[in-house]
Order: structure tokens, then sequence, then C-alpha cells
């Protein structure tokens, strides 16, 4: 399948959706990054293709004969993205969902429900617009509806995009770690070895803290891996 992740707002975990949430669940998915080129752009995108806004036309050519593909769009490149996938009619087909990521801080809410609203008004069904929730605290896990009500008062006036309450990422400090690991969590999960052992047969204390650190990232690895799993399962139900 091909997949937008789209959001007028910034800092509501697009990266983490097409990296952690999806790349790992789409094996052999081609990644495009649609951002202005910079430094930190690069360095987000790892080995996904870095394309502008502008270069809309250039990015259908290239997902056309793909069977999967994830396209990350920049929050500012979005608007550009947007009015190129208006003036390219009908070109919204080529994706078969838009998943528009949300935390739950007002601002981020109004966006999301501005970016729904005009993928509606480009003709995207319902159907293929699909929410989750990011950033969610363990805590709020039994009060979604509470926490993002504004979404859910305008879907359940409108009706426009599809909503399920178990596409939540949770808050977790495994994301914080990643970064400087260049692995996915869901590599991590998968790592089978055994650092209580490499602590045991450490020589000095940097050894043993290495070994610690990569043991209690491995284990906050598996249980973020196992909510993954069940966000992208609820995501695309």
């Amino acid at each position: 399948m091909k997949v937008a992740i789209i959001n007028f707002s910034g800092n509501v975990g697009k990266t983490t959706v097409a990296k952690q949430l999806l790349a790992p669940r789409m094996e052999g998915a081609s990644e495009f990054v649609i951002e202005t080129i910079n430094a930190n752009a690069q360095d987000d995108a790892g080995d996904a293709e870095r394309l502008k806004g502008k270069e809309y036309g250039s990015l259908l050519d290239e997902i056309g004969n793909l069977d999967s593909a994830i396209v990350d769009v920049g929050a500012s490149n979005v608007e550009q993205f947007i009015k190129l996938m208006g003036q390219f009619e009908g070109s919204h087909e080529e994706f078969d969902y838009y998943v528009v990521p949300v935390v739950d801080e007002k601002k981020q809410q109004v966006d999301a429900i501005g970016t729904i609203a005009t993928l509606a008004r480009l003709g995207v069904p319902p159907k293929k617009i699909r929410v989750v929730f990011n950033k969610v605290d363990l805590d709020d896990a039994g009060d979604i509806p509470g926490r993002f009500a504004a979404l859910h008062a305008y879907h359940q006036k409108n009706k426009l995009f599809t909503l399920s309450s178990g596409a939540v990422i949770f808050i977790s400090e495994v994301f914080e770690r990643i970064g400087t690991l260049k692995k996915s969590i869901a590599e991590l999960a998968a790592d089978t070895t055994d650092y209580r052992a490499q602590r045991r047969e450490a020589k000095d204390e940097t050894g043993k803290n290495v070994a610690n650190t990569m043991l209690s990232t491995q284990q906050l690895a598996r249980s973020a891996n196992r909510n993954l799993d069940a966000a992208y399962k609820a995501l695309f139900a």
C-alpha cells in the first residue's frame, strides 16, 4: 500500500510514524521525505529519498510503479504539497491512506482538523483518512476521547475520516534513546543479545554501564514495539 503522513502542524511526530510505526511493518516499502532540504531533515530521513513539496509531480512519477511507499510530508512543505495535489486532479487516488498524526495540544488538534477538511475537499474519502494519536501518556490510555475532545467532536459531527481509539502511540523513553543508536524500535526489540552476560563479563565500569544501558533500552523497545504493533493493527483495521 501507499501511505502519505500529513498534518499542517509540526511537532506531531510524523517522522516517528514513518520510521517507527510504518516502515518496520511495511516490508520493502520505499520511503520519501517531502521537506525543505537541510542538515536536520537529511539526518532524520535516513535512507529515504528527499524531495521538496514543489516536486510533487516527480513524486507521482516515482511512486506510480511502486507497490508500497511511505511519504512523510514535512510541515514546511505541506501547503505546497496540497496545492499541487489539487492541480494534479485526481492524484490523491495514488495513495491508499492518508495518516494524520495528532497530539493532544489544542493547536495541533485544530491543525489536524484543518488537514482532514482539506483532504476531504480534494476528494479523499473518509475510509482513506486515518488518525493516529501520538505522544499519549499511559495514564491517559483510558481517556482518549477526553484528551482529544476537539477531534472526536469533529468526527461525530462530520464523519470525514476514520477514527480508531486503538491507534495510539504511547510516550516512551525509548524514542529519546534510539536517536543515538541509529536503530529502529523493531530492531531493538528483536535484539537477542544477552546484555546481562555482557555486564557480568565487563572488565570495567564503562563496559558495565554500556551493558546496563543497552539492557534497559532493549526492555523499553520490547514494550514500545508491542504498542506499535497494536497501533498499526488498529490504524488499518
